[in-house]
């Protein structure tokens, strides 16, 4: 398979359909081309073009391929295409849409990117029809919360057109408002130092276009007050437009009507649609419309470590919110079903977010329409805010507090103008959910016990006419005109400043005391994911959503998508090919050496959340123990058993809570009596597992961990039974973990762990087993952590040393001819691959500790040093760093894989980040391993093509922390570009560097600065011409630092070394300040004056 021309692919993913079709027609192009002179091409390419329109078809896509694969000629392909043309570009319009509005576009190669925005530049030159499309596309892939280098270039390049194409842009109003919603959204995201050169020519643009295209700009709707005012607080150019917006909105144009009139009138989709990428609306579309609510999590998680994980990126889900609340909604058959309904996939993300500024925002956009909510309004804008407060009334009603504080606060403070219109508004939302039926009444609510005091006058101050009992039966309001006294100064519309709101964790406390009751925030999760009962349910319990059909006419915006006119780019959602498993996407752009996936290699071996087809027969007559003579020995403890754990199932698959807890307490008692006899009796395991196994492990497949909480952790198996958040393996490790110091009973139980796990059809879910070891092994360092006097080190190397066992129990079964080491590095792989999917947190608390104590399987391994920086939160980076200065752990090696060092820097920022902060603390102090790493070829190699500003901080450490010598100083020389620039990172690197070495040590620096000059200077002199690159690099680098202000002085007063730079710079052509040329023999003649004064 040929390496793909258009996107940076490994050689073992598949060929892109598209670029496949194009290729192919290019090289029969090419072959009927050859040996052809100009006049023959151009008679061959008109007679093929007007033959059929397959024929043209394949002329002109033939020819497109080579304007974008060969820069060089791309002009004479356009030419051609030209002289061809017979459908306005038509053909070549349509396959650029699909090439950009792909899933894959992030991966393009840059000289391909940049041959399409030539393209489009040509076509738009020639005022091509349905060009804007491409506009249209382009923009889509903007993402939000993304300072990676391709997202950057996006933008400027953007720009750029825009720029060229002015007059087209201001002529064309489809894209006007477009561009200005997309580059306020971005503003925001491009505030660093390095970034603000960008910055400032985005803020020109969009002011620009805000002044001269106001009221095509108003076609946005009320969102576009929502992300001015964002910008106004912190963006002078915005501030002072915004002032004008509010107090003399005749400035901005005199056709408007006040930011009155916008905010009444609702974001059209296609623009809340547009700040989503068709890759990450195809994910996150994938979850709410395929999904159920006990099945989503997994998917939620990834989306979220995928696309929301870095501090940059945090803001991004404001937009998606906003997405989930206008721009896309379900439909009925969807709300009839149990798929994951909105506002449960909202709830998850909002406690996922950590910056107080980010959840405010996001609390504005779930309310945001309710604010101004007439009756002519889709109900679908505000029905996920009031089935989150509704659904967490009961249980959690701190949830229902703060979105109820924060609407009352909205109404009274975010736009005090319009604060009657507001609570009429909100009061007509609260109408229409009770009579269309989305919620009964909010009596239940109100009076429930634990709906705290502040809630209750909140809810009589916004919905008092609804508390009565026949609240329900008042007919819809009629929504009066806003009158806005010009004498009146307004006042500034924006988020209400409350502290309730922003979910800190001091504030849930102090909830939690005034309801003298303690939750813990799984069990939040639980119950955001569809539990509504007074008890927890695992895991397959249909949620409660409303059983109704909303009517046609209040659904009929939904149509409006497909007027869209960016619904007919995205890609479709029934590509199974494209989505073929969800549960743990592949970044298209990483090698092999660093999957995005965090699943096991083999897709094979991927575990789903358990379906009907997926569980096991739980009955095999020919192996069951109920042939063997020692059954009795059991009882009917084996009978009851099996009964009560087919009877989970059954519980499980119709959502019965009750006998779901009933069958569970009967099954874990029975395996309790079972595990008692079967550890004193001389039983074998592989006796028992066939009658118990087939329970366990489609109980085990069932829950995953969704049925756990972050309830205290128990060793008495008597907790375990009464619990009905733990299931028959809680039982079998809890039991493990009382008897692990009788050597008898512990590997009596490992091998009944392993023959569980190792004796199922499916290989591939025997991970879920292993998975399941490490949660709970998770737990009990935890509860290590928290005590008062820690024994992990006792403890936890003989769990490995049984994990190793249970691990080669698999290895003997499957006759396995692999090293005994390598099974155990991939096993342990795709175990904690399936933990990473199923709990983040339970993968950090355990991760430290297997570097520590496992070093031959953990250290240098490549594939779980990836899963590690993906993974990896900020407390568990923190005792990391710290373990690895210590020195009591190791998670490079000796020996740095290049591989994973190039692989890093297509990483996401954060990732990138962690990777080298470990690298950095791993290598610190460590001189000769500091001068190796900085002279390996490839090393250099990569740090001088791919080096990226997040890593310096990083890299510097390394660098400052060893002695200065002058082979290191020669490495840092070796990385800088050729004819490189002051502002390039690898130069402010290498300056940061020197400026720190001539100040902290002065003389061990100039020596070996002095060194090297020496002794490039004499190769140089002797002929070695290769050197004197290095040379000129040298010199021109010390001449930048010379004419800096901070330069040392050190550095200064060391004639001998500046008398020397000079010499080498005279040989390779660099000219270096006269200072340095002069020091010596200004000297010698001040001395020969002084003896003639003498004489």
């Amino acid at each position: 398979m040929a390496p793909s021309k258009f996107y940076d692919f490994d050689l073992i993913e598949a060929d892109d359909e598209l670029e496949t079709e194009l290729s192919k027609l290019y090289a029969n192009h090419r072959a009927a081309a050859e040996n052809k002179s100009e006049l023959e091409l151009h008679n061959y390419l008109q007679d093929r073009a007007s033959i059929n329109k397959k024929e043209y078809h394949d002329v002109v896509c033939a020819l497109l391929y080579g304007v974008l694969t060969e820069p060089e000629n791309a002009r004479l392909f356009f030419q051609s295409i030209s002289f061809v043309n017979r459908d306005h570009f038509g053909n070549i319009i349509m396959k650029l849409q699909a090439l950009i509005m792909s899933i894959k576009f992030q991966s393009l190669r840059l000289p391909v990117r940049e041959q399409i925005f030539w393209l489009i530049s040509e076509l738009t030159s020639l005022g091509v029809q349905n060009v804007d499309s491409l506009y249209l596309c382009l923009l889509r892939q903007v993402r939000g919360g993304d300072i990676s280098q391709p997202n950057l270039v996006l933008c400027d390049q953007l720009l750029k057109l825009c720029e060229l194409h002015k007059s087209w842009l201001d002529s064309n109003l489809r894209l006007i408002p477009m561009f200005a919603y997309t580059y306020l959204r971005v503003i925001a995201d491009h505030k660093s130092i390095h970034l603000q050169a960008l910055q400032q020519k985005e803020i020109k643009f969009v002011i620009t276009l805000l002044k001269e295209k106001w009221m095509v700009c108003c076609d946005i709707g009320r969102d576009l007050i929502r992300v001015l005012h964002d910008l106004s607080i912190s963006i002078p150019e915005f501030s002072e437009f915004w002032q004008n917006l509010i107090n003399h909105p005749q400035k901005v144009s005199p056709r408007f009507g006040g930011i009155e009139t916008l905010l009444k009138t609702p974001t059209k989709k296609e623009f809340l649609r547009s700040r989503l990428t068709p890759d990450i609306e195809f994910k996150l579309l994938y979850i709410l419309q395929n999904l159920k609510s006990n099945q989503y999590q997994r998917n939620l998680n990834w989306f979220v470590q995928r696309f929301l994980s870095t501090p940059e990126s945090e803001p991004f889900y404001v937009d998606i919110v906003r997405y989930l609340v206008a721009g896309w909604y379900p439909s009925n058959q969807i709300l009839q079903s149990d798929i994951v309904p909105r506002y449960v996939v909202i709830g998850s993300m909002l406690r996922s977010i950590k910056n107080k500024t980010v959840v405010a925002n996001v609390k504005t956009a779930l309310i945001y329409d309710w604010l101004f909510f007439t009756p002519t309004d889709n109900i679908m804008f505000i029905e996920p805010a009031m089935l989150l407060m509704e659904r967490s009334a009961e249980r959690y009603p701190y949830i229902t507090s703060v979105i109820m504080e924060f609407l009352k606060k909205s109404v009274d403070e975010y736009f005090p103008p319009m604060k009657e219109y507001m609570a009429r508004c909100v009061a007509c939302g609260m109408r229409v959910l009770l009579s269309k039926g989305v919620i009964r009444s909010l009596l239940p609510i109100y009076k429930c016990p634990s709906t705290e005091p502040a809630t209750k006058e909140n809810m009589l101050y916004l919905f008092g006419e609804f508390l009565g009992e026949d609240g329900a039966a008042h007919a819809l309001p009629t929504i009066p005109s806003i009158s806005t006294s010009h004498h009146t100064t307004p006042s500034v519309p924006g988020t209400p400043k409350t502290d309730v709101g922003d979910l800190s964790d001091e504030e849930l406390e102090e909830g939690e005391e005034r309801r003298a009751t303690h939750v813990e925030e799984d069990d939040v999760d639980e119950y955001l994911y569809g539990d509504s009962d007074s008890n927890a349910k695992p895991t397959t319990v249909k949620t409660n959503e409303p059983e109704l059909e909303y009517n046609d006419n209040e659904r009929d915006d939904d149509d409006d998508m497909d007027d869209n006119p960016l619904s007919t780019l995205s890609m479709p959602l029934t590509n199974d090919e494209d989505m073929e498993d969800v549960d743990a996407p592949v970044d298209e752009g990483t090698t092999a050496a660093g999957p995005r996936s965090i699943q096991g290699d083999n897709p094979e071996d991927v575990e789903q959340m358990a379906t009907d087809d997926d569980y096991e027969d739980e009955a095999d007559p020919s192996e069951n123990i109920q042939s063997n003579q020692t059954y009795w020995i059991f009882g009917d403890s084996l009978k009851r058993f099996k009964e009560a754990s087919a009877s989970v199932t059954a519980a499980q698959k119709e959502g019965d809570q009750t006998q779901y807890e009933t069958h569970l307490f009967t099954a874990k008692k029975s395996l309790n009596e079972i595990l008692a006899v079967f550890l004193r009796m001389a039983i074998p395991a592989e006796t028992l597992v066939p009658t118990i196994g087939p329970y366990v492990r489609n109980m085990v497949a069932s829950n995953m961990l969704s049925h756990r909480t972050k309830s205290e952790n128990s060793e008495n198996v008597d907790d375990v039974l009464n619990d009905p958040l733990k299931d028959v393996f809680d039982l079998i490790t809890t039991t493990f973990w009382n008897v692990r110091d009788n050597n008898a009973s512990r590997d009596k139980l490992i091998r009944l762990i392993g023959c569980i796990s190792h004796t199922q059809k499916n290989r591939g879910r025997r991970h879920i087993i292993g998975m399941r070891w490490w949660e709970f092994i998770a737990l009990q360092v935890e509860q290590d952590e928290n005590s008062d006097s820690p024994t992990i080190e006792t403890w936890f190397p003989s769990i490995l040393k049984n994990y190793e066992t249970y691990v080669m129990h698999a290895y003997a079964i499957e006759e396995s001819t692999m090293d005994q080491t390598e099974y155990l590095k991939d096993y342990l792989k795709q175990d904690l691959h399936m933990l990473a999917e199923q709990s983040v947190v339970f993968f950090n608390d355990i991760i430290p500790y297997l570097y520590q104590y496992l070093p031959n399987i953990m250290v240098g391994n490549l594939d779980i040093l990836n899963l590690t920086v993906m993974m990896l939160l900020p407390e568990s980076m923190g005792k990391l760093v710290c373990s690895l200065h210590y020195g009591s752990l190791k998670i490079f090696g000796d020996k740095i894989d290049v591989i994973l060092l190039n692989n890093s820097f297509s990483l996401a920022t954060y990732e990138t980040i962690c990777f080298w902060q470990l690298l950095a603390a791993e290598l610190q102090g460590r001189n000769n391993d500091i001068e190796l790493f900085f002279g390996a070829p490839q090393v250099l190699d990569i740090l001088k093509t791919k080096f990226k500003n997040e890593i310096i901080s990083s890299l510097f450490s390394i660098l400052t922390s060893a002695k200065p010598t002058k082979d290191l100083i020669f490495s840092i020389i070796r990385i800088l570009p050729e004819n490189h620039k002051g502002t390039e990172p690898q130069v402010q690197f290498a300056l940061a560097s020197f400026q720190y070495w001539s100040t902290n040590s002065t003389k061990v620096f100039l020596t070996a600065l002095s060194q090297l000059t020496n002794q490039l200077l004499k190769k140089i002199q002797a002929g070695e011409q290769d050197q004197s690159g290095f040379g000129a690099t040298l010199v021109h680098l010390l001449v930048t630092w010379w004419n800096q202000k901070l330069t040392s002085e050190s550095f200064k007063k060391d004639k001998t070394l500046l008398s020397t730079l000079a010499k080498l710079g005279d040989l390779v052509g660099q000219s270096c300040p006269k200072e340095w040329s002069q020091t010596l023999g200004a000297r010698k003649k001040r001395s020969i004056l002084l003896e003639s004064d003498d004489e």
